[in-house]
């Protein structure tokens, strides 16, 4: 438990998803238990939640969305929300998606703006797409919200790019990990027994690949690479992530059977422990969840210029940063050079002592301070 704050504030919190699987939503479902931890009340503005969430005992107002339209539901959540948020009886509002108006807004997905170039024109195009614009742009430039919080350099530079925000309006809290639960194998582990099970010896290096969003991730690009970067290491390839068989199906049968496909992606820290090499070639990620947690885990990774956690990668020392996630031929060199390096495991090492200071105590201390200076300055 993290050492309790001197002055309990109440909380509201706003986001569409109050669920505890997801990236953003595993985040926000560990970052309301350790407010509730410390002795804060949440009241929680969503339109989804889980028993897990259920049970962390915040209150939960809900806001009943229709099931048809993605977009539809976003407008009228952003639109509900605005007026509960009026007469919610908190200290301080939060929002974490789409919604305009509250006292700190955490920019967690990062900016639409910069990301929605990347997509081919009839998804730019596209009403959801024009309508999260729209949003965000409300959010950055009506006023309504006092603070922003980012997790990343890389997305406060971007908004500052997009929307001219004041520099002082943004600060960055980086996301925490868990390093006693991420953390490298010992002879307790699931590891050793993993690889066994899948008939892979220790000498054979393992290159893992994780993502709910494959397309978005870069697999792509790591499948273009991967004839090549198989026949020259002889490595295998995990792949995580739901919906992942139209990524491999392409290829020769003699080729997938050297890739291996988990489902799931709530609890892959055995899969983090048995293989040599994290590769995430993503387009965009404000700061991928997956990075810190493979660093914690000691696995040393190639990481996309385009991810936010491209700042805690100091080239060859720490893991390695692939300058164009599109380019699967400089994917392949580097992923050859990392598992040739003479030394892979110590690059490991530095990875995790990088992460390290990313705890969760530290993580709410910044928000607490955020907290302070909300509730100082009313």
């Amino acid at each position: 438990m993290l050492h309790e704050y001197e002055i309990s504030v109440k909380i509201g919190i706003i986001y569409q998803k109050f669920i505890s699987t997801g990236g953003m939503e595993a985040y926000l479902f560990r970052f309301a238990r350790e407010l509730i931890n410390s002795g804060h009340q949440l009241q929680v503005i969503t339109a989804q939640t889980d028993p897990a969430t259920e049970a962390l005992g915040a209150s939960i107002q809900k806001v009943n969305l229709p099931a048809v339209s993605s977009t539809l539901a976003l407008m009228k959540f952003e639109r509900i929300a605005r007026k509960l948020i009026i007469n919610l009886p908190v200290d301080i509002t939060i929002g974490f998606g789409r919604t305009t108006q509250h006292d700190l807004h955490r920019a967690g997905a990062g900016c639409h703006a910069a990301y929605i170039p990347l997509l081919n024109p009839f998804k730019r195009r596209g009403i959801k797409c024009q309508l999260e614009l729209k949003l965000e742009r409300s959010l950055y430039t009506s006023g309504r919200t006092r603070h922003f919080i980012v997790n990343s350099s890389m997305v406060r530079d971007q908004i500052m790019e997009n929307y001219a925000i004041n520099p002082e309006a943004i600060t960055i809290i980086h996301t925490a990990v868990d390093a006693a639960y991420y953390s490298p194998p010992d002879h307790n582990d699931q590891s050793a027994e993993l690889r066994k099970s899948l008939g892979i010896d220790d000498e054979i290096p393992v290159i893992l690949f994780a993502a709910r969003s494959h397309r978005r991730k870069g697999l792509a690009t790591l499948m273009a690479a991967w004839p090549e970067i198989h026949r020259q290491t002889g490595a295998h390839l995990w792949i995580a992530g739901p919906s992942i068989k139209r990524f491999t199906g392409s290829l020769p049968i003699k080729m997938q059977e050297t890739i291996q496909l988990f489902s799931g992606l709530d609890d892959i820290k055995h899969l983090y422990q048995a293989a040599n090499l994290f590769v995430h070639p993503t387009f965009y990620d404000a700061c991928a969840n997956t990075v810190l947690q493979s660093m914690a885990c000691g696995l040393p990774g190639i990481i996309s210029c385009a991810d936010g956690a491209r700042q805690f990668i100091e080239n060859g020392n720490n893991g390695w940063l692939l300058e164009d996630p599109h380019d699967h031929l400089a994917l392949k060199e580097l992923v050859i050079q990392a598992i040739n390096h003479r030394n892979l495991s110590a690059i490991g090492q530095q990875a995790r002592k990088t992460v390290l200071p990313l705890t969760w105590d530290a993580h709410l201390t910044a928000w607490k301070n955020q907290f302070e200076r909300i509730t100082e300055s009313r």
